[in-house]
């Protein structure tokens, strides 16, 4: 029964949608095709619910975008505790649980990639076309220009810091001449005050 009432309610779903595209056919000069009917068997009155094909797509889309969220979001903290681990020695650190939890970060990425790439290829609508190839391409080029960009940023951080330390390396040396010239002035002024008392007695 369960079985017959969703056979049922597909093949209604379908004659919706053929209905919505016979429309837009229809508005721009082409005929459908021709489609035989089965004649109607008499059924109970079923609720029928209009579907929305651009409400499909719009919830499809942001599924999809919480989904990468979640991806960025592990792959953040990936490179985040990749980058304290090469930076920060923590003499109290348990290196196992270091280790657990980067393997795991690495795993729940993995699975939502092979989620990510099932629900685009097998349940995204056709009207979607290849959704996949065409936002896994996009993602390549994003992601080499945001490296660039990264690497860039990261270049210029290090010039910044490096141009600071050679200032402040510099002031330092400046100080310690100004500081050394005032000993030495102060020491042969005292000289010169000891041989001039010299010369008097």
């Amino acid at each position: 029964m369960e079985v017959k009432a969703t056979v049922d309610e597909a093949i209604d779903i379908g004659k919706e949608v053929y209905g919505f595209w016979s429309k837009i056919f229809a508005f721009f000069g082409a005929k459908p095709k021709s489609r035989s009917t089965p004649k109607p068997v008499a059924k109970k009155k079923e609720k029928l619910v209009a579907i929305d094909e651009t409400q499909v797509m719009v919830d499809i889309v942001k599924h999809l975008t919480e989904l990468f969220r979640l991806q960025e979001q592990l792959a953040a903290h990936n490179r985040e505790e990749e980058e304290k681990s090469r930076n920060v020695y923590e003499p109290d650190q348990n290196q196992m649980e270091a280790a657990l939890k980067r393997v795991m970060a690495m795993d729940q990425m993995a699975a939502l990639e092979v989620e990510v790439r099932e629900t685009m290829v097998y349940r995204s609508p056709p009207e979607m076309g290849a959704l996949y190839s065409k936002v896994f391409e996009m993602r390549d080029i994003i992601a080499a220009e945001q490296e660039a960009a990264r690497l860039a940023q990261e270049q210029r951080e290090r010039r910044l810091k490096w141009q600071r330390h050679q200032r402040e390396r510099s002031q330092n040396l400046r100080a310690g001449a100004a500081v050394l010239t005032l000993i030495l002035i102060a020491y042969l002024w005292t000289w010169l005050l000891w041989l001039k008392q010299l010369r008097s007695l």
